[in-house]
């Protein structure tokens, strides 16, 4: 899938990439995915992947990639701790309250549009994560950094993508 490229690390890159979408493991009850970048100058390695999605009928979960996790998934199909909830048909209210120091998970739902967000604020360079996926499209738009926009970077859908 091609994305619209924003990359703010030692440079601003703006560019076209594709977002590769490659299946690890067919599963009795979903599909194991990882969601990777091609190489992109100026990005680290370790950011060209946006993560492993098990993928269900009516759920996406994000994964939290280690050896271990995958593993646990491909041999028992259970559900690694850590994992959480990115995309499904109701919404998930955050746990903490708004200014609460700490880890913030919360989906909202929007129309066709399912929106995800993570944020730490327990300091003001925490990490944040974003999905915002559309029914009959995917992942349209991603966003991840630390605070005050620190080696961030987001994508969003090339609308010229051809759907099949």
């Amino acid at each position: 899938m091609k994305y619209k490229g924003q990359f703010l690390f030692d440079d601003i890159v703006e560019k076209d990439v594709i977002l590769k979408i490659n299946v690890v493991d067919n599963l009795k009850y979903g599909k194991l995915y990882e969601l990777k970048l091609d190489p992109i100058e100026s990005v680290p390695n370790e950011r060209l992947s946006l993560g492993y999605f098990y993928v269900q009928k009516d759920k996406i979960y994000k994964i939290e990639p280690t050896k271990d996790n995958l593993i646990k998934l491909k041999s028992s199909e259970e559900l690694p701790s850590g994992s959480v909830i990115v995309c499904q048909e109701q919404e998930i209210k955050d746990t903490l309250s708004k200014n609460e120091p700490g880890w913030h998970h919360y989906l909202e739902v929007n129309g066709d549009k399912r929106e995800y967000h993570s944020f730490n604020n327990q300091v003001s360079t925490g990490y944040y994560e974003s999905f915002i996926w559309e029914s009959s499209k995917g992942l349209i738009n991603y966003k991840s950094g630390y605070g005050a926009e620190r080696d961030s970077m987001e994508l969003q859908l090339d609308n010229n993508n051809k759907h099949g």
